[in-house]
C-alpha cells in the first residue's frame, strides 16, 4: 500500500511539474513586438512603384501601413514614466497580410493580441473599400474583436506619434472615447465586432474621426462608410454628430450650450439622459418618420445674475428654449445625412421592425429611398436640477 501511495504522489509531482513548464513554443515577453496601433495611409502616385526593384515581384504599393510596437523593457530599465515606450514601423505594399509578413524580415516576431486600434485615412477609403482593408484582420485568431477602429480626416499615422510624454498613442485614443459621459459630440466607439453586421449587409455607418490639432491628439466629428460601396462617403461636423445622437438617442451625458433670446445671455443645460421614439407612418406608398426625442438634465450655468434659478417659470421657459434649439439641431443633421444619400440614424431599422413587408419593399434601394421620405421631429426636455447655487440679483 505504500508503495502503490509513493507512486501516486511521484505521478503527481511529475505531472504538476510538465504543467508548470508553460508552453514549449513560447517566447519570453522582451522578445515579442507587441502591437498596439496600426494606421493605414495612402500612397501619393509619385511614391508608388519606388522599390518594386528591390523586392523583385509585382506590388501596386497603394497602402502605407505604420504599426505601432509596445517596449515594455524601455520603461522597466529606467523607470522614467517620459522614456518613449513604442516605436513606429512602415511598410508600403498591396496585401495586409504581406506587409505584416514583412516584419519578419527585420528578425522580429510581432504578435496582434494586444491590438487597441486600427486607424484608417479617408483618403485611401475613397479607393479601397472598407472589407478588403479589415479582412485579414477579421479572419485571424490572434486578433481581438474588441480593438477598435478610427478614420481620420488627416494622415492616419500622425495619430500614433508622440503627443504626451511617456503615453502610449494608440492607448490614449482609446481612452478618449470613454469620455463620451461628459461630451455630446463624440460618436459610439466602434469595435471589429460592431462592424461586422454592416459590412455584411452592405448598411452605411459612422466611425470616430481622429486628427492630430497642433500637437494634441482629438476625436472631432466623425466620418460615414457608405454601405453599398464600402468606402468613404463624407464627414460629420461635431454639430452634426451632436444632432445624429439626439435622434438616435445614444448620448450618456455632456452639456448643450444654448442663447437666452430676451436677455442675449448664454445658459449650459446640462444632459442628463436623452431616450428617442421613432414612429414610421405609412399611408398607401408613402412613407414618413417622427422622431420624438426625451431628455431629463440641469441648467448647471447661467452668464447673467438676473436669471432666478429655483423659479419654476424660469425652468419651465428654459425648457422650451432648449427643445427648440435641440429640434432645429437634429433637422439640419438629417438633411446633412440626406445630402450624402447615407442612412445612419436608424430610421431603416425601425421601418424593419413595425413594418416588414414595407421594408421588404425598399430595402434593396434604401438610402436613395430615404432620400425623398419626411421625417419630422419633436423634443420634450425636462429641467429637474438647478445646480447647487441660487445667487440671483434679488
Amino acid at each position: 500500500m505504500s508503495q502503490f501511495r509513493t507512486t501516486q504522489l511521484f505521478l503527481l509531482i511529475t505531472g504538476c511539474s510538465i504543467l508548470l513548464t508553460g508552453c514549449w513554443s513560447s517566447l519570453p515577453i522582451e522578445d515579442r513586438y507587441l502591437e498596439a496601433g496600426i494606421a493605414f495611409d495612402s500612397v501619393p502616385p509619385a511614391d508608388r512603384g519606388a522599390s518594386v526593384e528591390q523586392v523583385g515581384y509585382p506590388q501596386k504599393q497603394r497602402i502605407r501601413r505604420t504599426v505601432q510596437y509596445i517596449l515594455p523593457e524601455a520603461g522597466a530599465k529606467s523607470g522614467s514614466s517620459q522614456e518613449k515606450k513604442f516605436e513606429n514601423e512602415e511598410v508600403i505594399g498591396d496585401s495586409i497580410m504581406e506587409m505584416t509578413r514583412e516584419t519578419f524580415l527585420t528578425n522580429r516576431s510581432p504578435a496582434g493580441f494586444h491590438l487597441k486600434t486600427i486607424i484608417i485615412s479617408s483618403r485611401l477609403l475613397q479607393d479601397i473599400p472598407m472589407h478588403d482593408l479589415l479582412d485579414f484582420y477579421l479572419a485571424d485568431n490572434d486578433i481581438r474583436l474588441s480593438l477598435q477602429v478610427y478614420l481620420s480626416t488627416g494622415t492616419a499615422s500622425d495619430i500614433l506619434e508622440e503627443h504626451l510624454a511617456g503615453e502610449i498613442p494608440a492607448f490614449l485614443l482609446k481612452e478618449l472615447s470613454n469620455n463620451r459621459k461628459r461630451i455630446s459630440r463624440l460618436v459610439k466607439p466602434v469595435s471589429l465586432a460592431n462592424m461586422i453586421g454592416p459590412l455584411t449587409s452592405e448598411s452605411s455607418f459612422l466611425l470616430p474621426n481622429a486628427i492630430v490639432e497642433n500637437g494634441v491628439l482629438k476625436i472631432r466629428g466623425a466620418g460615414v462608410v457608405k454601405g453599398k460601396t464600402q468606402k468613404y462617403a463624407g464627414y460629420l461636423n461635431e454639430s452634426q454628430v451632436e444632432g445624429l445622437q439626439w435622434i438616435k438617442g445614444e448620448i450618456s451625458g455632456g452639456i448643450y450650450k444654448v442663447q437666452e433670446p430676451e436677455l442675449q445671455q448664454q445658459f449650459v443645460y446640462e444632459i442628463k439622459s436623452v431616450k428617442k421614439k421613432v414612429e414610421v407612418r405609412v399611408k398607401g406608398d408613402d412613407i414618413s418618420f417622427h422622431v420624438e426625442m426625451n431628455s431629463k438634465g440641469r441648467l448647471s450655468e447661467v452668464f447673467s445674475p438676473k436669471i432666478k434659478k429655483m423659479d419654476n417659470h424660469t425652468l419651465e421657459r428654459y425648457s422650451v428654449i432648449v427643445e427648440e434649439e435641440v429640434t432645429e439641431l437634429a433637422k439640419k443633421s438629417m438633411k446633412k445625412l440626406k445630402e450624402m444619400h447615407v442612412e445612419v440614424a436608424d430610421l431603416g431599422k425601425a421601418l424593419r421592425i413595425q413594418h416588414p413587408a414595407v421594408w421588404e419593399r425598399v430595402k434593396e434601394n434604401w438610402e436613395e429611398e430615404f432620400v425623398t421620405i419626411p421625417v419630422t421631429f419633436s423634443t420634450k426636455v425636462h429641467l429637474d436640477d438647478f445646480g447647487a447655487s441660487t445667487m440671483t440679483a434679488d
